[in-house]
């Protein structure tokens, strides 16, 4: 079996009721979804707690899901709805980066955590929908039709949001 046949077929075990079979997916998806929920926040305990969130409303709504096969962007779709929401109770909160990595000693894990931070900030300042198309596309591998079903836009403005968005980041990063 190939890996989306093996994926859909745990999919539909979970839509029959198989905790053992959603347990299995949701280790598959986990690490994007924190990732993805991390940059769209900048708090790893907000990222936590929204995934979390995501997963027991994927966990309860999981009958709804009507095509298998789009599991993952639905679940992506939810929890976008999700950071956006989170987002807007603390939108002038800047990011920060963990204090437990600041005393480590070695030149090149300081110029990594001083490019994250860089990116992270860059990526702070840039709308919600720009931020997301950017993670989408370019931390997770989502297309334009893929971004613009998750985002509720047509691909085309997922394509040129993104362009833009990436122009605003590029510009950012220099400064």
């Amino acid at each position: 079996m190939r890996y989306l046949e093996i994926q859909e077929y745990l999919v539909k075990q979970a839509v029959l009721g198989d905790d053992m079979a959603f347990s299995e997916i949701y280790g598959c998806i986990y690490k994007d979804m924190y990732r993805y929920a991390y940059y769209m926040l900048g708090n790893e305990h907000e990222a936590e707690d929204v995934v979390s969130d995501t997963v027991m409303d994927v966990y309860v709504g999981l009958q709804k899901l009507k095509d298998i096969s789009r599991f993952k962007s639905w679940v992506f779709k939810i929890l976008s709805n999700k950071c956006k929401k989170k987002r807007k109770q603390y939108i002038t909160k800047n990011i920060s980066i963990d204090d437990e990595n600041a005393n480590v000693d070695l030149k090149a894990v300081q110029i990594d955590l001083e490019q994250r931070y860089d990116l992270e900030n860059a990526l702070n300042t840039l709308k919600f929908d720009e931020k997301a198309v950017i993670i989408l596309s370019s931390f997770e591998g989502y297309k334009s039709d893929e971004i613009g079903e998750i985002l509720k836009m047509k691909p085309v403005t997922a394509r040129s949001k993104l362009k833009r968005a990436l122009e605003k980041l590029e510009k950012k990063l220099r400064c």
